[in-house]
């Protein structure tokens, strides 16, 4: 029961990673609808379950180098976007083909995985203050300039605050927002290294039992819902995974769940607080000087042809180092 548990625990901590970079960072305001105590718990547990499969994934696949981190990040944003949301075959603000690479690709892969859970763990690891900083007032630059979008189109509580001019007010909501759910973060990358569990090795029951309750979703919910889900998910899960167990068969070291077993200094987790530092900085200079940036559109049009194109190269770099590891393997028996 206690492998079961700390299993637990850490999907937990990775729901809250993803959750932080995946709505906290996106919505970039506690104005939206949902953004409150209440509703942040819950968007947390449930991300927490869908985190159960991604460290399924990983542990299987023993997923450890960018190149693979990348594959299991596209698997977790096609399982969110394209499995238990529809939002892969189109939205009126993603049109199909698009869609397939907006969001899973061009954020949940890279921001919510590789840099958010892989990156910032990788970095924090080496206890090197100056890195940290570093790391950490990119992604806060990141997060001020893409807040500032949310300001051509903001929910009615925004847009009210915009329309009277209480600026003021709505800079104190966001500073409380980052400060807030980044000293949760912080706490998170503290935590972690102490209570983490030597290895994450799901049992064929909870194997099985993910698998069956996955199929089931897709064919009962996603498939009625988005009848392109069977063309669509099939061939990029697919080759996703293909190219996983190329990488599972060259790759000899641990799995990145367990990676970086340094245990994190503390002043080094604190130094995540510059991601809010940065990211109020933006938000207070926009606010001050009404730069209505479409910050939005340039990342759009840049990161999604963009993810698309890494996802390309991890599939055939992982699958071609396994490919070449499993020759060398039959050459030397």
């Amino acid at each position: 029961m206690k492998p079961f548990l700390d299993r637990l625990a850490v999907a937990l901590y990775r729901g809250y990673i993803i959750v932080y970079y995946g709505e906290f960072v996106f919505w970039a305001t506690p104005e939206r609808e949902g953004m409150d105590l209440g509703g942040m718990i819950a968007v947390w547990l449930l991300y927490s379950i869908m985190a159960y499969p991604f460290l399924c994934v990983v542990n299987c696949f023993k997923v450890r180098d960018p190149w693979s981190i990348f594959l299991a990040g596209a698997f977790y944003g096609w399982f969110e976007e394209g499995i238990v949301v529809q939002t892969t075959y189109g939205t009126p603000d993603t049109p199909f083909p698009m869609s397939i690479s907006f969001t899973a690709l061009a954020w949940h892969a890279p921001i919510d995985v590789f840099v958010g859970w892989y990156l910032v763990r990788r970095v924090l690891s080496q206890n090197k203050y100056f890195a940290t900083i570093l790391l950490a007032g990119c992604i806060g630059l990141f997060y001020g300039l893409w807040g500032i979008f949310w300001w051509n189109e903001p929910p009615q509580p925004m847009k009210e605050l915009l329309d009277t001019g209480r600026k003021d007010i709505l800079f104190i909501h966001f500073a409380l927002f980052t400060f807030g759910t980044t000293a949760l973060l912080v706490l998170a990358h503290w935590l972690y290294p102490r209570l983490r569990p030597t290895e994450f090795r799901p049992s064929r029951v909870e194997m099985w039992t993910i698998g069956v309750v996955v199929l089931l979703y897709y064919a009962f919910i996603t498939v009625p819902a988005a009848p392109k889900a069977l063309w669509v998910l099939p061939p990029v899960m697919g080759l996703t995974f293909w190219a996983l167990r190329n990488n599972q068969r060259a790759e000899i070291r641990c799995d990145a769940i367990v990676a970086f077993p340094e245990r994190v200094k503390s002043l080094n987790c604190l130094l995540l607080f510059n991601i809010p530092l940065v990211a109020c900085a933006i938000y207070f200079f926009a606010l001050a000087n009404d730069l209505r940036l479409p910050t939005n559109l340039i990342f759009y049009y840049s990161a999604t042809p963009l993810g698309a194109i890494v996802w390309l190269i991890s599939v055939v770099v992982c699958g071609w180092r396994g490919r070449i590891q499993q020759s060398l393997r039959s050459q030397l028996e």
